[in-house]
Parts: structure tokens; sequence; C-alpha cells
């Protein structure tokens, strides 16, 4: 009875951080186009990491196609708000190649500009919850606590999240933990 008991634990454990932090959001990954989509990095106080066309030091969010094959955007969302999912809508036949990155910056903008995304809200560098859904389903949601300027907040190999004083925008990450 115990080691069933410490087998059922032990599975609930290694289930626990591939849950998503809102329970009552449909957390069922897309099959079979978003499959593989990560928000891989994002960072919510950008000072001087990476400026927009415009010069400007938006908020940005990464996403990651860690897939071999092409995935669409369309009908997908971006929000910051759990009450109003689909607060930034992605361009219709918008495509992330295999392994590519994209990166969207949370500027505040109403509309998109050339060759660059901008979402109508911005992070709060105090931290919240960023949501990719499509469908009304989560394809991906990540929570980050408070910002630090120019500390990346990013995807790990383990799955994890984890600061990193090494942005890496449009690129893979590298995590170089942050000193105290």
């Amino acid at each position: 009875m115990k080691r069933l008991f410490a087998a059922i634990l032990a599975l609930l454990l290694c289930l626990t951080p591939c849950a998503f932090a809102d329970d009552d959001i449909a957390s069922t990954a897309i099959e079979p186009v978003a499959k593989g989509l990560r928000i891989s990095e994002l960072m919510a106080s950008n000072s001087d990491t990476l400026e927009d066309s415009f010069g400007n030091s938006a908020d940005w969010i990464e996403l990651h196609n860690t897939t071999d094959h092409p995935i669409d955007l369309t009908g997908m969302y971006l929000s910051d708000s759990k009450k109003d999912l689909e607060r930034y809508q992605f361009p219709d036949g918008l495509i992330i190649e295999p392994d590519a990155y994209l990166i969207i910056f949370c500027s505040g903008l109403k509309k998109n500009v050339e060759e660059e995304l901008h979402t109508p809200f911005k992070l709060s560098a105090a931290g919240e919850t960023v949501y990719l859904m499509q469908d009304g389903l989560a394809v991906d949601i990540v929570t980050f606590p408070k910002q630090v300027s120019d500390i990346a907040y990013a995807l790990c190999e383990d799955g994890t999240y984890a600061f990193t004083v090494d942005a890496t925008p449009g690129e893979a990450n590298i995590i170089t933990p942050v000193e105290d």
C-alpha cells in the first residue's frame, strides 16, 4: 500500500509542473496546429535590450515553434487578461517556421506596423500572466513574477522558467542565472 501511495504521489508531482496556472481555462494543447508552440521568453521591463522600429524599448514576448513543421497563427490570440483572452489577434496567414522564433512587442499600440507585431497592451513589471490562446483553449500560459529591468524570463530546457541576464530575443535561450 505504501508503494502504491508513493507511486501515485510521484506521478502527481511529475504532472504538476506541466499544469497551467489557471485551472478554469482549458489547458489542453491544440492538435495538431499549435502543439509545440511555446512562449519561450519575455521581458516586462525593457529599457535597452531590444528596440522596436520606432526606437522604443517596449516590453516583448517571444514565441518559439519547437516542431519540425510550420505553425499558422491564424485564429490565435495573445493576452495578459484572464477576463479578455482575445486582446491581441495575430494577423491571418502569419506562419512561424520550424524551430523559428517570433517577437511580439507589448507596446500598447493598437495596430501592427510593417514587419513588426505590437499588442494593444503592455506587460506589468510587477508580474502577471500571459495567455496564448486558440479556439478558447490554452496553447501556452506563463505566469511571471516581478521583473527587473533588462532581465529576461526564459523557458529552460527542463520546461521551467528562470530569470536570465542573457536575453536572446529571436534566438535560442541562454540561461545565465541572475546573481543576488
